[in-house]
């Protein structure tokens, strides 16, 4: 078990050197405009404004500062990410942004506007905040919180919890119910039976299924919950349970939002104020008002927390100091199958039973690290694993299933078609589209007319008509290997997204997705000017997302066959079931089928038996009839 322990350790502090290292290296080698270009900083901003958040915490709002072109240009940063800010100078050296002292959390990102909490003391100068750039930088914080629980599991003591979860003793027999009352008699049976097996296990049950909004669940059931977190975050319909929202307004804490305005008024002074000594001062009274703040903030955390029926996180967010002191009786991770086992362990030492929902057939954690394509993953506790080995994959290895997994077998998403590839190669064919979605098209939505392509839910644009290969080559590395892109399947994207558009769709209806990010490069350039409401985005991540329309475009065409990690069996299911109404695969199918292909691949042939099944039961169309 220790082994196991230290061997998780070593893999979590192999990927931050990783990623440390190589956002040293991306720095060190380009500049401003350079990483800009590829989407990890933004530059020539100004802060629009400046307010103090929940913790006592500086918000500042950075919008481009050339008021002429206010939407941001492509980019990868995103809520949650860690953001170095630091003044914008055309010849600064962007590595200077590892050592500023200025680097926050992105609370929300949108086309014109993004908002960074700032830590408690920072005081940003008036040139910083007339002209700055930001930088996507490693997440130290949620490292450091991973490794920290890993060290308090070696040290604690083995509850039952642990030694199921850590392998020293197999799931105790559950302890049967006689009856249970549903809040949602809308549930159908596998969900139920889920529910059951879920409330009778005793240390750990896992649930396999789709993932769901659970505050939004919830709330619908009048109960008791407090969402931890930015409610930038969050719905519009679950705001009122956001932690942040509810120490704004209960009683006791109106005294703290007294003293949240002082320092509101505080920051807006220093914004305006242009004398060094003055600003001086006003720092001064901040930071005395930061420390009431955090006091009395303090008090009102507390009771809203302890008073809560359910408290809802991230797993990096149980790590926080707001949760230092509580304990569960049941911790449930959603997307579980998403999730390193080291962030989970975060929760986990705090609840006494163990509920994880998510599907392992869909794509792992994102990891920096090297990851060997269709390696046969190890069992059990072994030291052999990678950090996409997740928890819910161990335990499924080391128990049997039927002890420790229910799965949930009604789809609520996709016609029935889009669904039937998936369901018939990954999931034994007990996939089950509900009879509200079965046979929804997109001529069914409103103002949609009939068309070829509003009729249909599965179309194929196969461009091996042409003969050559289409993808080109881009120096940058994405996951592990050249990223590619194809120019055809995005001339061919442009059109299918037109004729959807003429029949009715709405821009917001429509997503557009690849395993490349060179392919999202070259499709954002040719979409985004007439279109900015289409999302266009790589595979992974679009997981977890859904549109009424997808059209995918797969790149991969050349003359020997190869398709990287489209290889990988979990990134085209994910692909293939984002629909809800209509999927449009753009594609080479001889490059894919492996008809071009020299030597076996190690995907079983799933590959191969797509592209068939895409011939024989879509709408299959060739590019030059589509150009």
């Amino acid at each position: 078990m220790e082994d196991f322990i230290n061997h998780q350790i070593n893999l979590v502090e192999t990927e931050k050197k990783v990623d440390v290292d190589e956002t040293l290296k991306m720095l060190s080698m380009f500049s401003p405009v350079q990483l800009q270009k590829r989407g990890v900083a933004l530059i020539g901003l100004r802060v629009s404004g400046m307010r103090t958040g929940l913790g006592g915490k500086s918000l500042i709002d950075l919008e481009l500062s050339n008021g002429s072109k206010p939407t941001f240009p492509a980019h990868k940063i995103s809520t949650g990410d860690i953001v170095g800010v630091d003044e914008y100078k055309k010849d600064k050296q962007t590595k200077s942004v590892i050592g500023s002292n200025y680097s926050g959390v992105v609370l929300r990102a949108s086309d014109t506007k993004i908002t960074v909490a700032l830590g408690h003391e920072v005081e940003l100068p008036q040139e910083v905040q007339e002209r700055c750039m930001i930088v996507k930088l490693a997440n130290n914080v949620t490292y450091n919180r991973m490794l920290k629980a890993l060290d308090q599991l070696k040290m604690s003591a083995p509850d039952n919890l642990k030694q199921v979860l850590l392998g020293q003793h197999a799931p105790t027999s559950p302890q049967e119910l006689s009856t249970i009352d549903f809040f949602d008699d809308t549930l159908n049976d596998s969900q139920k039976d889920a529910v059951r097996f879920a409330l009778e296990a005793n240390e750990v049950a896992l649930v396999h299924g789709p993932p769901d909004n659970l505050v939004e669940r919830l709330a619908k059931h009048k109960m008791n919950l407090v969402r931890v977190g930015h409610p930038a975050r969050m719905l519009q319909s679950v705001l009122e349970h956001s932690l942040d929202i509810i120490t704004r307004t209960c009683d006791s804490g109106q005294i703290v939002a007294d003293v949240r305005r002082e320092m509101d008024d505080t920051l807006n002074k220093i914004s305006k104020c242009k004398r060094r000594a003055e600003r001086r001062e006003l720092y001064a009274l901040l930071k005395d008002l930061r420390k009431d703040y955090r006091a009395r903030e303090r008090k009102v955390l507390d009771e809203v927390m302890m008073g809560a029926e359910v408290l809802v996180s991230t797993l990096n967010g149980c790590g926080s100091k707001s949760m230092f002191k509580h304990e569960f009786d049941v911790v449930i991770i959603d997307e579980a199958t998403q999730a390193l086992e080291a962030e989970c362990w975060i929760a986990l030492l705090k609840g006494k039973k163990a509920i994880l929902a998510g599907d392992h057939l869909q794509l792992p954690p994102t990891v920096k690290t090297p990851v060997a394509l269709n390696k046969k993953k190890p069992k059990g506790m072994s030291t052999d694993s990678d950090l996409t080995t997740t928890l819910f994959d161990r335990l499924l290895s080391m128990y049997k299933t039927k002890d420790i997994k229910r799965m949930l077998v009604v789809q609520y998403r996709m016609h029935q078609k889009i669904m039937e590839f998936s369901s018939k190669e990954l999931y034994d064919n007990r996939l089950v589209a509900d009879p509200s979605v079965s046979e929804h098209l997109l001529a069914d939505m409103s103002d949609v007319i009939s068309s070829e392509n509003t009729d249909v839910p599965v179309v194929l644009i196969d461009i091996s008509d042409t003969g050559v290969g289409h993808e080109i080559v881009d120096d940058a590395r994405d996951n592990g290997e050249q990223s590619r892109a194809n120019e055809l399947e995005v001339e061919l994207a442009v059109k299918h997204i037109q004729a959807l558009l003429d029949d009715g769709l709405l821009e917001e209806h429509i997503g557009v997705i690849t395993p490349y990010a060179f392919q999202v490069t070259h499709l954002v350039r040719a979409i985004r000017d007439n279109w900015p409401a289409i999302e266009v985005g790589t595979v992974d991540g679009f997981q977890g997302r859904e549109k009424e329309a997808i059209i995918l475009s797969l790149v991969r065409s050349n003359d020997e066959g190869e398709v990287g990690f489209l290889a990988e069996k979990r990134r085209l299911n994910v692909a293939m079931t984002r629909p809800k109404r209509h999927l449009c695969v753009i594609c080479d199918s001889e490059t894919l089928s492996g008809i071009k292909a020299k030597a076996s691949r190690s995907d079983g042939g799933f590959l191969r038996r797509w592209m068939d099944w895409l011939s024989e039961e879509s709408d299959l169309r060739f590019s030059e009839q589509c150009v």
